[in-house]
């Protein structure tokens, strides 16, 4: 089952290539880049996991791919998240069959596989949403005029900005 991963990683792939060909830079200059290299992480795990000699690490290198990329494609299923959501279901498969095959992880219990999948899976949630937070009001001003926006923050409420000859204006 290997090729699901080659399969989840060549949709990522081609999805991070036409989301840098598309994504515009506005204020927020730091998020395009962060899921930019975000989607070419979780490719990279996901072609990772299908190398042979990745039997061992295979559902942390799955576990990785299929929360990140799931996650990903829910939160932008408006834009680049339908091909994210299969790339991640791709993974999730791989994923389900890697803890399936009895004696796929040689010298591990039935359960060490299944953790570090969980932890590989909350490590992807936690990078995205770190990520994001920390991009969020990582804002830049024209040095000449005067442009705003607002927006929810991940950790709730809302941020409204204004930018007036390159003072930057937050508000919460």
């Amino acid at each position: 089952m290997r090729w699901a991963g080659v399969g989840a990683a060549i949709i990522a792939a081609a999805d991070d290539i036409l989301y840098v060909g598309a994504a515009s830079s506005d204020a927020q200059f730091l998020r395009v880049p962060f899921v930019a290299g975000f989607i070419a992480l979780m490719a990279i795990c996901a072609a990772l996991s299908a190398r042979a000699s990745a039997t061992r690490w295979r559902p942390l290198l799955l576990g990785v791919a299929m929360a990140g990329l799931l996650l990903l494609g829910v939160i932008g299923i408006l834009s680049i998240g339908l091909p994210l959501l299969v790339a991640g279901l791709l993974a999730l498969v791989g994923l389900i069959n890697s803890l399936s095959r009895p004696g796929s992880a040689p010298g591990r219990s039935g359960r060490a596989p299944a953790g570090m999948a969980a932890g590989g899976a909350l490590l992807a949630v936690v990078v995205l949403l770190s990520g994001f937070i920390v991009t969020e009001l990582a804002i830049r001003c024209p040095a000449r005029g005067v442009m705003g926006g607002s927006g929810p923050s991940v950790l709730g409420g809302s941020y409204a900005y204004s930018c007036d000859n390159g003072n930057l204006t937050i508000s919460r």
